[in-house]
């Protein structure tokens, strides 16, 4: 496809979407006209509504009002309102209940003709107030008494007709009679009144809460408020007075449900919103005159009340801010927007699939060629994967067969090869304690340095977990093989820096050559695999080359296997005590349990010809708990202060029942805990999990003592200390066997020793066989001693010999 073509296409495709884009665009604002149409008549409805609750509640403030001043109980008051009755009271009271509860009526009043409010009274010397305040059904005219302010009236009531001096709110009252001065102005008597259309004043002023405090500071709570005056004529027709009534704003403003609208009077000057005016009361109010054309919906509702002077109105405008929070609106906008990604991700999927096709199309002419050259290359991956190791890049045991054959057969005479094979030491517990992904990078790195040692004429193969095998050609002699191991030894023993962590291991390699040790790759591989078992049960990190008695101490060992099997479970097994003396007093304070192994055919076996063999086959679980118990009820029978000392091996405390073994030993033979301690090596703590800690912990808080064994051979005992609070050190026989020759050793045990002080632990040295051992590792701060000098391990028999000896408890 030509660009031409490409570009034509992509043109059209954009044309269509925006196409779509318009279309859907138009439909939404016809959309959303329909739903403007919507909102108004429905906001045209709710405003209607609010109208009429306005104007009903207006009505009945105008009506109740009015029939105050038709109350005769108000309209033959005296001058000084004291021919006010009861039934006068109850009927005043029931109408003012009216406004009070029903339109929220602030205050009402009854003025007299000639109230004047800068005028004393001449009978009280007192200022003059309405005759009646019908909030609280007060008559205030001569039953007014002069009442200290510092003795105001806890409650007025019926019978209390005086009011203190502070509550006299002459502030409104001049407001007052400024409405009744236009009454008696326009209307002296009923003559000039036209029907039931009696005036009502409307005035919007200041009303003041107390009028005390405005009159002295000018500070006070002032609200806005409406206040109604109707005349109140006598029986022949003369104007007597007025009855005025106050509507706080507050109070009309809750017949509204929010401050979309306003109560308006232009006539009177009155509104509802006063917090909407930027100048508070004196505020022209012709903003809410006429409807805003700004707004989404704004009118201005005539109100139908029964006012000569007047006329009320509903301002209502809503924001279009309402509009958009519509229901109906959003959900017109939601599915325009949803269009519009819907067309957007349509449009952009027509491009991508065009430009897909034109690139397909583009490379036909070159397909065949790349996948051709694909498929040779992933052929030549397969068949590398086929013969080599995925994680090392080694050659695999598959491609190191067919490379030995072939090379077994093409060796001329004369010319012979050595199989190397490689096992590393301590290899599984990096993989428990640092993961898989630490112990994959390290056979990465243990390959390169084996690759390095091999050189050009060694292939080098991964043929297991931790297993490699080298094939070496032999030009210079027997003596060339051993100088490989040997260096390919020096080379792994050497520290490891893999992801932050400092790794130790090392190797054992067992060696077979052609054609001394065999004639095919199969024997050759036994061979030295048999070698290698060798060097591993000599110790590990040694090379061993194949001897032919190899193969039946192999089938030695796997007889043994079976046997040891059986040995548990036929109890073969005893246990030897070697003593443990204090290095101070030569004072006899515990045993070491060692195990034996009464072999019917061996005779007895020393812990290091079946041990490792026990716990390689899993044998060690039923043995080492046989060894708990059988320890603690030898040493049951000891004397109280004599302590006995039981080895832990690693494979135990992989037992969840561990715990429980302990218990159920210490129960059956009655001993204390205090009198049991168990040793475990740093390989215990290799993994260093929760499980781990916490039951060596446990076993500390019953109260048994905790030893760390072989102190001083492993690559991190320091650590070991700081993880767990050990009771004693045991420093290795290594150490205490050089004391004599080495300075290096007598610093060494020196130092463990300070450290075990510091720490609060004791320190046993191992291994004293000597009177100058002995005087060396006392002198040195060691606390307790064991070895051949105090006493060989013996059965149990003749402890109990020695507890019979007087002064056996002292060496």
């Amino acid at each position: 496809m030509n660009a031409f073509r490409r570009m034509t296409g992509f043109v059209l495709i954009l044309l269509i979407g925006a196409a779509m884009f318009a279309a859907l665009h138009i439909d939404a604002q016809r959309g959303l006209a329909l739903a403007r149409e919507r909102y108004t008549e429905n906001s045209q409805a709710a405003s209607r509504a609010t109208a009429k609750t306005v104007e009903d509640a207006l009505r009945a403030i105008y009506e109740n009002v009015r029939t105050l001043a038709y109350l005769p109980s108000v309209r033959n008051l005296d001058r000084h309102g004291t021919n006010l009755g009861d039934e006068g009271r109850a009927t005043i009271q029931q109408i003012y209940n009216n406004l009070a509860n029903n339109v929220s009526i602030s205050e009402v009043y009854f003025l007299p003709l000639d109230f004047d409010p800068d005028r004393y009274d001449p009978v009280t010397g007192k200022l003059e107030e309405p005759i009646l305040q019908f909030d609280q059904l007060i008559v205030n005219a001569r039953g007014r008494t002069d009442v200290d302010a510092s003795k105001k009236l806890a409650k007025l009531d019926d019978h209390s007709l005086t009011r203190p001096a502070e509550e006299i709110e002459s502030y409104e009252y001049h407001e007052l009679a400024k409405q009744l001065a236009w009454l008696k102005a326009n209307y002296p008597n009923s003559s000039n009144i036209d029907g039931l259309n009696v005036p009502i004043i409307g005035s919007k002023e200041l009303i003041t809460c107390d009028n005390t405090g405005f009159i002295h500071s000018g500070n006070d709570a002032d609200r806005s408020g409406f206040i109604l005056s109707v005349p109140v004529f006598a029986a022949d027709g003369s104007l007597r007075g007025s009855v005025s009534a106050i509507m706080l704003t507050s109070a009309l403003r809750k017949l509204l449900p929010n401050t979309d609208y306003v109560i308006v009077n232009p006539g009177y000057g009155f509104e509802s919103d006063q917090h909407r005016l930027p100048t508070s009361l004196a505020t022209d109010t012709h903003s809410f005159a006429a409807p805003d054309p700004k707004l989404i919906y704004s009118e201005v509702i005539p109100l139908s009340l029964n006012d000569p002077r007047s006329a009320w109105q509903l301002w209502v405008g809503f924001p279009n801010s309402k509009f958009n929070a519509n229901a109906d609106a959003q959900s017109v906008r939601e599915f325009e927007f949803a269009g519009y990604a819907a067309i957007a991700i349509v449009t952009l999927l027509a491009l991508a699939c065009w430009y897909a096709i034109g690139r397909t199309i583009s490379m036909q002419v070159n397909a065949a060629e790349t996948l051709e050259r694909r498929v040779e290359e992933r052929t030549a991956e397969i068949q590398h994967l086929a013969s080599h190791d995925i994680l090392t890049g080694l050659p695999n045991r598959g491609l190191l067969a067919d490379t030995m054959d072939e090379a077994l057969r093409s060796l001329r005479e004369g010319e012979r090869l050595a199989v190397h094979c490689v096992d590393l030491d301590r290899f599984k517990p990096v993989n428990d304690t640092l993961g898989h992904p630490v112990g994959d990078e390290l056979l990465r790195a243990v390959a390169k340095r084996l690759k390095d040692q091999a050189g050009e004429t060694a292939m080098v193969a991964r043929v297991g977990g931790d297993e490699f095998i080298i094939l070496q050609l032999l030009l210079d002699g027997d003596g060339q093989a051993g100088a490989l191991a040997s260096r390919i030894i020096h080379a792994l023993s050497g520290e490891f820096l893999i992801r932050g962590h400092k790794i130790n291991i090392g190797s054992s390699i067992g060696i077979a050559v052609f054609p001394a040790d065999g004639q095919s790759s199969e024997v050759l591989i036994r061979n030295a695999d048999l070698a290698l078992y060798k060097a591993k049960m000599e110790g590990r990190g040694t090379c061993r080359s194949f001897e032919p008695g190899m193969d039946a101490r192999l089938q030695e060992r796997r007889q043994i296997e079976a046997e040891l099997a059986l040995a548990v479970e036929n109890k073969q097994f005893v246990l030897h005590y070697q003593p443990l003396h204090d290095a101070k007093t030569s004072k006899l304070t515990g045993f070491e349990a060692l195990v034996r192994w009464d072999h019917p055919r061996l005779g007895l076996l020393p812990p290091s010809e079946f041990i490792q063999l026990a716990e390689e086959t899993g044998v060690i679980q039923g043995l080492g708990e046989w060894i708990m118990r059988q320890a603690c009820a030898d040493a049951a029978t000891w004397p109280s202060s004599i302590k006995v000392a039981v080895n832990l091996s690693p494979a135990q405390f992989k037992q969840k029942t561990l715990p429980l073994q302990i218990a159920s030993a210490l129960a059956a033979s009655n001993l204390i805990p205090s009198r049991l301690e168990f040793e475990i090596t740093e390989s215990v703590l290799l993994a260093h999990n929760e499980y781990t800690i916490q039951t060596l912990h446990s076993l500390r808080d019953l109260g048994i003592s905790i030893a760390m064994d072989d102190f001083g051979t492993g690559y991190s005992s320091l650590s070991y200390l700081r993880s767990f609070p050990f009771n004693r050190i045991k420093i290795d026989r290594s150490f205490v066997s050089l004391m004599c020759e080495s300075s290096e050793s007598r610093a060494i045990v020196k130092a463990v020793a300070e450290l075990g002080a510091t720490l609060g632990m004791t320190t046993t040295a191992e291994g004293v066989e000597t009177e100058d051992q002995y005087q060396l590792v006392k002198e040195h701060g060691c606390t307790d001693v064991q070895g051949w000098l105090f006493g060989r391990p013996m059965p149990a028999s003749e402890v109990h010999a020695l507890f019979a000896v007087p002064n056996s408890l002292t060496a």
